[in-house]
């Protein structure tokens, strides 16, 4: 068997175990997705009993105590939130690891510590703190910098990388050239590094968007949409769940189709500059 035959054959295997790979992963999502379109009288499992919209205008028009809309509407200020924090803040950690200040080092594992601490731990200790400080839990307080020391990390890692390929010399020449270190940043080094800052935000609006250990402490009364699930779970399993399931994945996908859009955007503006 030639070189050629034997990479055709690897990378078609390689293709199928990707693709298998795809298909558990997804194929879940895709039944949940399906069962949500159940008849009225359709229950929680295969075979379907009809067809019908019913579960979602049921989710629509639901009682007070088991409407979703206020949670979902909860997740996705909170994900917002969480996402523009996390760009700043690891624009500017990142930036600041560069210059190598003293303890550097420190600084950098310190700012992974919420990558290896568990969430249910981490989200327990900082209840006890804020009730030792005398703060009470809430979805846009408490829960809101829980979230943030989980997601940051994430966005802090993915600005070294973009950093990490980054040509210091165009800064060096656009400080010789008289440029202040502020005008550099903002003309030269973000534009560069702006598909790492979008992808820090996607970090950041999705892992806050389904994070439960974390909020499970530190939300309060108005829960978040996971904390809202859950607490659906311990009641009646309808189809109803496969509905919200269904519609925060398709918010998902709507956030992801955003960054990807601002990101093409960004990218078409830095090529139309070229010469």
């Amino acid at each position: 068997m030639g070189w050629r035959t034997r990479s055709a054959a690897v990378t078609a295997l390689l293709c199928i175990i990707t693709l298998g790979f795809l298909l558990y992963q997804w194929m879940p999502i895709f039944t949940l997705m399906l069962l949500s379109f159940s008849g009225e009288n359709g229950g929680t499992t295969f075979p379907m009993n009809g067809t019908s919209l019913h579960w979602y205008r049921s989710l629509w028009e639901a009682s007070f105590i088991n409407d979703f809309k206020p949670p979902l509407l909860r997740s996705f200020l909170l994900a917002l939130a969480c996402s523009a924090t996390t760009m700043v803040l690891s624009v500017t950690a990142a930036q600041a690891v560069r210059g190598r200040f003293a303890g550097h080092n420190a600084f950098f594992y310190l700012l992974l510590l919420g990558l290896m601490a568990p969430g249910i731990l981490v989200g327990f200790g900082f209840a006890l703190m804020m009730r030792m400080l005398g703060i009470d839990p809430a979805w846009n307080t408490t829960a809101y910098v829980a979230h943030v020391s989980w997601t940051l990390p994430f966005g802090f890692l993915t600005m070294l990388a973009v950093f990490n390929r980054f040509d210091p010399r165009l800064e060096e020449a656009a400080l010789t050239l008289g440029a202040s270190r502020l005008t550099t940043f903002r003309r030269i080094t973000l534009p560069l590094v702006m598909p790492g800052v979008i992808g820090s935000g996607l970090f950041g609006f999705s892992l806050s968007y389904d994070e439960y250990p974390r909020s499970l402490f530190n939300t309060g009364s108005d829960l978040t949409l996971p904390l809202a699930v859950m607490a659906q779970l311990d009641q009646q399993l309808t189809p109803e769940l496969y509905a919200i399931g269904t519609t925060t994945t398709v918010f998902s996908f709507v956030a992801v189709a955003i960054f990807s859009f601002a990101f093409w955007r960004m990218r078409r503006r830095a090529h139309a500059r070229k010469p």
